[in-house]
């Protein structure tokens, strides 16, 4: 609520749970949190999560304990643990997986 620079949105997605929303902000370098109110759908923000510059990508894990997002211009995937309750992200770990990262797709494996 208090960034006042350019915005620039590279990614939507929606809690597995349906309680949160995530919003990528490559101008802003974060991520954006709304909680969805479950009777009318309205969105309240409630916070943003400071990533690596140019957030491209990123992905909730299917049980929705975690979100990976990849720094376009740094080459990194960091992964965030997922508070259930509030929806706010802590940081994990950062890794280099290359240069340009475009995508991140997380997925079940059977067996």
């Amino acid at each position: 609520a208090d960034y006042t620079g350019h915005v620039s949105c590279s990614q939507i997605q929606m809690h597995p749970s349906g309680t949160h929303l995530y919003v990528g902000n490559r101008g802003h370098n974060s991520i954006a949190s709304f909680a969805i109110d479950a009777a009318t759908g309205l969105l309240t923000a409630t916070g943003w999560t400071e990533v690596d510059p140019v957030p491209r990508a990123f992905s909730l894990d299917p049980t929705g304990n975690f979100l990976y997002v990849t720094g376009l211009e740094t080459g990194n995937l960091t992964g965030f643990r997922v508070d259930q309750q509030s929806g706010a992200l802590t940081r994990l770990e950062t890794h280099a997986v290359g240069s340009l990262p475009m995508w991140v797709l997380i997925t079940d494996l059977p067996g």
